[in-house]
């Protein structure tokens, strides 16, 4: 059964945004809040915030970019219910015929549109400031007519990394994930891991100053991490290719070259801030921030069940 991603809901609050540069040496690093924390915060032993010991959950609607029918970022509680009813009942028909005979059942336990500091969004992209893809028309083109039958898929090499179970959540940036996701934090002087429960994925990254030389390539790029303040943040490069295209219902491009900043803060003892910065210059006409909040979870991590040893694989290539 397929899953669709979706966030924990918070109480409402919708006072306007400000735009700020913050401290970085980063020069898009853009926040449309204060990254002051909103509470006293664990920290480990060498006084960087402490991520650990939580299971981080994301459990939203599968919102992306801005639609005519709902400009607004942040929108009250009543008008959050209004926009997630709407909006699915245009979806469901397309679940049910072309996801799962059960997706608009799966859609029914989400807990609606993403909340950041209390606040329902419309959308995961709050950079520009209209919520939408700054596409060029090279890249809107590539993404328009991305299909998973694009191409020979006669062999297993040729089908989607994401139907082998090589790649489901663990690939940066976290945008959408085909479940309630879960994830888990491990922090080292040297390194930090980021174990997703979709598809069993770990990312381990490096702390360091500068990316290495180009070597064998992995399907998660190649990430190193520093400090910036209060703030982790994790930049990769070197996207594989056949990762190019990305999105659930909003396709996006990521091209080898690209550059994806990704920043965990930790707002409170139960919330995380994740945002990422795509810099792309042969795919958008500028950089480009999306965001969204974890939340601590009540559970443990589950163990995947991508995989069950790819059964269906065989049935799939003599078909």
């Amino acid at each position: 059964m397929i899953r669709l991603p979706f966030l924990i809901a918070a109480t409402i609050a919708c006072a306007p945004i400000a735009m700020a540069q913050i401290p970085s040496t980063d020069p898009f690093a853009m926040s449309p809040t204060s990254l002051a924390p909103m509470e006293k915060i664990p920290r480990t032993p060498d006084g960087k915030p402490d991520f650990q010991n939580v299971v981080w959950a994301t459990n939203y609607f599968p919102v992306f970019e801005a639609s005519p029918m709902n400009p607004n970022l942040v929108v009250p509680e009543d008008e959050a219910r209004r926009i997630v009813a709407t909006t699915f009942a245009g979806m469901q028909p397309f679940l049910e015929e072309s996801i799962d005979p059960e997706a608009h059942v799966i859609m029914g336990e989400t807990d609606g549109l993403p909340v950041v500091r209390g606040e329902r969004r419309t959308r995961l992209i709050v950079l520009p400031a209209n919520g939408k893809l700054p596409l060029t028309e090279e890249a809107r083109r590539i993404a328009k007519g991305a299909d998973i039958t694009d191409g020979p898929k006669d062999d297993y090499e040729q089908r989607p990394a994401g139907e082998r179970c090589l790649v489901v959540s663990g690939v940066p940036p976290i945008h959408a994930v085909i479940s309630y996701n879960r994830q888990r934090i491990i922090q080292t002087p040297m390194h930090v891991v980021i174990h997703n429960e979709n598809g069993d994925e770990a990312r381990i990254i490096p702390f360091a100053s500068q990316h290495g030389a180009a070597g064998p390539s992995s399907w998660y790029g190649e990430s190193i991490a520093r400090w910036e303040g209060d703030t982790l943040v994790i930049e990769t490069i070197r996207t594989p290719p056949e990762e190019r295209v990305r999105g659930l219902f909003t396709k996006f491009v990521i091209n080898e070259d690209a550059r994806i900043v990704e920043r965990y803060t930790r707002l409170s003892t139960s919330e995380l801030l994740y945002q990422f910065t795509i810099e792309d210059p042969a795919a958008y006409s500028e950089p480009w921030l999306a965001e969204f909040s974890f939340k601590a979870s009540d559970t443990g991590m589950f163990a995947s069940p991508c995989h069950e040893h790819n059964h269906s694989l065989p049935n799939i290539l003599l078909g």
